[in-house]
């Protein structure tokens, strides 16, 4: 048993120093992809349309998430990244797929001619040392969203967070469009 452990830590190890990142990224460019597979992005957006925005603003190591919105792949984000796709009203559920753990699930009501913005980190909990440790390093700004998976955050590496309308330009400013 401890040796498995040794062997699970030592993947854990090498996945977020990037390894499991660049591997499932050669893989990744490496089969066809299909036309259909992600929304376009430039989308205008109008009063009937949200906008939503999804951002990494922190990350130690560069695992990229996935993002899909009831069930199809929208984007993915990395540290220091961000996109956008326009929606119509309605409610919706937003994965955030992490290779190395459950993905997070939440649901959202969208607005129409509203601006969201939602940030990828890491789940909120633990002691307290650590929690704040997590989000100092991997954490997002704004108010982490309940999970509607069976066993919540518990099991996933990643949170979607809702951050502030008024907050979401100021930070996206600062970073690269995917």
């Amino acid at each position: 048993m401890r040796r498995l452990g040794s062997w699970a830590f030592v993947l854990f190890v090498f996945a977020q120093l990037g390894g499991w990142a660049s591997v499932s990224e050669a893989v990744a460019q490496s089969q066809p992809r299909p036309k259909a597979a992600a929304e376009p992005q430039s989308k205008p957006q109008g009063a009937r349309l949200a906008r939503l925005y999804f951002l990494r603003e922190k990350g130690l190591w560069s695992i990229e998430n996935g993002i899909k919105i009831d069930g199809r792949q929208v984007g993915s984000v990395n540290k220091g990244r961000y996109f956008a796709v326009s929606k119509p009203p309605g409610r919706y559920k937003i994965s955030v797929v992490n290779p190395l753990s459950a993905d997070f699930e939440a649901e959202v009501q969208i607005e129409p001619g509203r601006t969201y913005y939602f940030g990828i980190g890491v789940p909120q909990g633990g002691p307290p040392a650590q929690a704040l440790l997590n989000h100092v390093v991997n954490g997002s700004s704004g108010r982490q969203l309940p999970s509607t998976t069976l066993f919540g955050s518990s099991m996933s590496a990643t949170a979607l967070y809702q951050i502030d309308a008024s907050e979401g330009p100021a930070i996206i400013s600062q970073m690269k469009s995917k």
